[in-house]
């Protein structure tokens, strides 16, 4: 796999936690797995001290709830909290997108080419999922860098790629469903090197939506407003 844009410092905590949210984003880690201080410390070389403040950069992604005295685990959202993410996720890639078209260099539009690209082989050859949530993960970091220094670092720990959830993967489990984000990834793309501000934004917007619909229409399908109101 193709080394990620980084994300941070070069700091042992950034480290961590980016290894830590790589293992949940390819699903080597499930919702609900307790994520043990002592554990994680022992197994990367690093104090605990270390790992406490890697769980917490976690947390603020969404993708890990600390409970007083029990300790952490990775989130399983609810169904009704998991579809008020995806819209943020949505919103925010589309403001990553449409500030990349307005402002991003020949290297920051470089990057996400290759991403592009890359993303577009893995579906012809019917590559992994695991592969291709990899590459989806290097797009959205290339994007929102692309968005300018300002802005990327605030718009990765917000959306640093989708809510992950029990069924994170099962849009590119096969190859239609691979084809399918890598053209929208390209539509993106496109609409970024011609400089097309709002073209871009809804390109991004509809890949998380696509996201959206093949994983929480399969899985969570959250109910009626009204009825989460009267319960």
């Amino acid at each position: 796999m193709i080394p990620l844009p980084p994300v941070g410092d070069a700091s042992q905590t950034s480290r961590l936690a980016d290894d830590l949210a790589m293992a949940i984003h390819l699903g080597d880690v499930a919702p609900g797995t307790p994520l043990r201080e002592i554990e994680i410390a022992e197994a990367n070389g690093v104090s605990r001290t270390i790992v406490r403040a890697a769980l917490q950069r976690l947390e603020a992604q969404g993708l890990a709830e600390i409970t007083l005295n029990k300790g952490a685990r990775v989130k399983h959202p609810s169904p009704a909290t998991l579809a008020d993410m995806m819209e943020l996720h949505a919103s925010l890639a589309a403001f990553a997108a449409r500030h990349a078209a307005e402002r991003a260099d020949t290297e920051r539009v470089a990057d996400i080419r290759i991403f592009a690209e890359m993303l577009e082989h893995v579906a012809e050859d019917g590559g992994a999922a695991r592969e291709f949530q990899h590459l989806r993960v290097g797009f959205m970091r290339a994007l929102f860098e692309a968005a300018g220094p300002a802005l990327a670092e605030r718009l990765r720990s917000a959306a640093p790629v989708t809510p992950h959830h029990e069924h994170s993967l099962d849009d590119v489990s096969d190859t239609q469903g691979q084809t399918e984000a890598a053209k929208l990834a390209h539509d993106v793309l496109r609409a970024i090197e011609v400089g097309a501000p709002e073209a871009a934004a809804k390109a991004a917007e509809r890949l998380i939506r696509r996201h959206a619909e093949r994983t929480l229409g399969r899985s969570h399908k959250p109910a009626p407003r009204s009825a989460r109101t009267a319960a």
